[in-house]
């Protein structure tokens, strides 16, 4: 195994460890660095090696989240591509909530610190959310439900969802019995959010017609 290999092993058993145990309280600020290196299996030292202290840490929690749902929602694309009228909405709903359910930990303690006590922390969600939007709003198919809306604004309305959703995905994730209910609730906001918009550009502009 080269060195970098073994720094991003290290680096990673440092993230695997600060999950299982934030997972367990629901507090990633309580965490002692020591006490992650112990879980991690490295030495205390080892910690500064990759990151300069919790915050970093958390911060690169919520970029590996990131990369997992905005990997997770290239796929829905791909497998989708060529379908110029398909309503993708309902199938990257249900690709975030598949994969909300195979990674608990990263769904419950991103939900956690959304107002959670370390300031890097919240805003590294918060900026994450903004990407998360921005890479649907890339899909042709979602900037066209709403063509007259500026794409901030359109940005924007994706936000509230994401963060809504991410809420919505902790009762997913713990509560198994009420999934379907749940994905159904979470296509109704989806829906009331865009025709809502719509409807606003529809007074606004004069014109009428359905989302």
């Amino acid at each position: 195994m080269t060195q970098a290999t073994n720094s991003s092993h290290g680096r990673q058993r440092l993230i695997d460890a600060a999950l299982n145990l934030s997972y367990q309280r629901r507090n990633f600020s309580s965490l002692g660095i020591r006490e992650i290196t112990r879980e991690a299996k490295l030495s205390a030292p080892a910690f500064y090696r990759h990151f300069t202290d919790l915050e970093d840490l958390g911060t690169a929690v919520i970029i590996e989240v990131e990369k997992a749902v905005i990997k997770a929602f290239t796929e829905v694309r791909l497998s989708t591509a060529g379908e110029d009228d398909l309503d993708i909405r309902p199938m990257l709903l249900k690709r975030f909530f598949d994969w909300a359910a195979d990674n608990p930990k990263h769904i419950i303690v991103g939900a956690s610190e959304a107002f959670g006590a370390l300031s890097r922390m919240r805003e590294g969600l918060k900026i994450t959310l903004r990407r998360i939007s921005e890479d649907i709003y890339g899909d042709p198919r979602i900037y066209s439900l709403l063509p007259a809306l500026p794409a901030e604004e359109m940005i924007e309305l994706l936000e509230v969802l994401a963060q809504n959703i991410l809420f919505m995905a902790v009762d997913y994730v713990e509560h198994p019995e009420q999934r379907d209910a749940l994905y159904a609730k979470a296509l109704r906001i989806v829906g009331v959010f865009f025709t809502g918009a719509h409807a606003i550009l529809a007074l606004q502009t004069g014109e009428s017609s359905s989302v």
